[in-house]
């Protein structure tokens, strides 16, 4: 039977985990140094390297003759997990094991001495599917297990798992691996196969699965399958229901030469051959955005155009994904931007004449103008969260802009920089699992699924903010709420602006030691953890 590739090349050691160098490093050092986690958590998009991790420690510290971190592949424990036959392994798909019942039975199992290895290995994938019966009866095993049991959780959807299980377990977060990475390993395995293939459509492979290095194996086969002959760009496309750079360029041109017959006989020739316009939308902003950033002359189009159009296809993409006639959405895009384009003009060109109109006036009557009054903004001390709480949110809702918003939102990656740091972790761990709903110049509302999440990251909003300011180099004061807690302030919103109600911004005067209850809280047990010479309150 015909094993596919991205099988028959999963990982075997470590040293073949490719785009994991943090993860690869921290795990084999706990693993030399006897400082095996109970429980682990693995969190990033898919195809990213988990599962294959998850196995790879199994074997690691269950294998009999380790060396410098690598398992012997020799001894019983090892074949029988390279076989797939080794009992004392067990993987649990959450999807389809996900109730009260499959969880208890497992309680009941891990008491079970392992049979032949050291460790008896529970990985679940999926773990987000769980229902939160099943979380819960999971608690008190994930958190104390016996020694013989060490558990490793997998998903791709960290922020729907409570903060209950998380806080019990050694997280890592998997990340998008490079193409670059991608492109070496695809290398290697068309070198090892004999695949004939050029080396512009394995670049491409690598650039369309994503980060996805399992997605770039699984296409590779689909392609082997295809075709006899050698595999080129083109036929990547075509399997992959894809669009070329040079459609893509065509697009983008008719777009902004306002080609509207030459624009819409492109997109149904797509849609003819059978294209993905959702991934073609996707692609679309991708290649705008490689235009913007890399300055390429090919299109003759300015920077504000470029910014206009992702942000135009941002939106798109969404609406698409929930509509029955995508292609008509995409048709009609031509005729939007544009009108936005002469809408533009004819504003400028309105404004211009009426400066020359108060020019013209301003001669005739030499009307003196008074000079305006700076604005004064109202300054007040704030004495308890509530207080705290209802001021930022009208303060962020009075100077909110979109331009804010996308900014921030394209920039969160930076925050990552920080989850391994001894002191903030904490901090930016609970900012990569909320959402940036809201922001200003220097205001930033998140919100998580629940209320005792948002709860916790107010309690250490200090730390919070410190890791906004050094990711963002600029000071914003932090909010979180709940997403129904949010829900409710959007409402409120929309229904102040229609009855002419204004937002007002005023100046803080805060001190988070006399507003935060410190008692029993975060801040106690970071003094407790890192000791008050390390945790400064600022």
């Amino acid at each position: 039977m015909y094993k596919a590739l991205y099988r028959k090349y999963r990982p075997n050691d470590f040293n073949e985990v490719y785009g994991q160098d943090v993860v690869k490093k921290t795990i084999i050092n706990e693993i030399n140094n006897n400082k095996i986690s109970h429980a682990y958590l693995f969190c990033g998009p898919r195809g990213t390297g988990k599962t294959s991790v998850a196995k790879l420690i199994a074997k690691l510290i269950n294998c009999t003759n380790v060396k410098n971190g690598v398992a012997c592949n020799k001894c019983e424990s090892c074949e029988q997990i390279n076989n797939n036959s080794n009992l004392d392994i067990v993987e649990i798909d959450a999807a389809s094991n996900n109730g009260v019942d499959e969880i208890r039975e497992l309680k009941d199992k891990v008491k079970f001495m392992p049979t032949i290895s050291k460790y008896k290995v529970y990985i679940i994938d999926e773990v987000h599917m769980l229902s939160t019966g099943a979380f819960n009866a999971l608690l008190k095993t994930l958190e104390e297990p016996p020694q013989h049991v060490v558990f490793i959780l997998a998903t791709t959807e960290v922020q729907k798992i409570p903060v209950t299980i998380i806080s019990r377990c050694q997280r890592f977060d998997f990340k998008k691996i490079s193409s670059t990475k991608i492109y070496e390993r695809l290398k290697y395995i068309v070198d090892t196969e004999k695949i004939k293939i050029n080396d512009d459509a394995l670049k491409e492979i690598s650039n369309l699965t994503d980060g996805g290095l399992r997605d770039a194996i699984g296409l590779l086969d689909k392609l082997i399958s295809y075709t006899d002959d050698e595999i080129t760009t083109d036929i990547v496309h075509t399997v992959n229901y894809t669009v070329t750079k040079n459609d893509l360029d065509n697009i983008i041109k008719c777009i902004n030469d306002n080609d509207v017959e030459r624009y819409i006989s492109i997109i149904n020739e797509l849609d003819e051959q059978g294209k993905d316009l959702n991934k073609f939308v996707d692609e679309l902003i991708i290649r705008l955005r490689d235009i913007l950033i890399e300055k390429e002359e090919k299109i003759n189009i300015t920077e504000e155009k470029i910014i206009e159009y992702i942000s135009y296809f941002n939106d798109l993409s969404a609406k698409i994904k929930n509509s029955n006639y995508p292609k008509i959405l995409i048709e009609t895009a031509i005729f939007i931007l544009n009108k936005n384009n002469s809408n533009k003009i004819l504003t400028v060109e309105k404004s211009e004449a009426k400066k020359e109109i108060k020019k013209e006036n301003k001669k005739e009557t030499k009307e003196v103008v008074e000079p305006k009054m700076e604005e004064q903004i109202e300054e007040v001390e704030i004495n308890s969260f509530d207080d705290l709480k209802k001021i930022r949110i009208s303060n962020t809702f009075s100077k909110a802009n979109k331009k804010y918003l996308n900014n921030i939102k394209s920039k969160w990656n930076k925050i990552h920089d920080f989850s391994i740091d001894n002191v903030y972790g904490i901090a930016a761990g609970m900012l990569i699992d909320s959402e940036v709903v809201l922001a200003s110049d220097s205001n930033v509302i998140v919100t998580f699924p629940y209320e005792s999440m948002a709860q916790r990251a107010n309690d250490i909003v200090y730390l919070i903010e410190y890791v906004l300011e050094h990711s963002f180099d600029n000071k914003y004061n932090f909010l979180a709420v709940s997403t129904d807690e949010w829900e409710k302030l959007k409402k409120e919103y929309i229904k102040n602006i229609k009855n002419g109600v204004q937002y007002k911004y005023v100046k803080e005067i805060v001190s988070y030691d006399k507003i935060l209850n410190q008692e029993n809280s975060i801040v106690n047990e970071s003094i407790e953890l890192f000791g008050s010479d390390v945790l400064q309150i600022i």
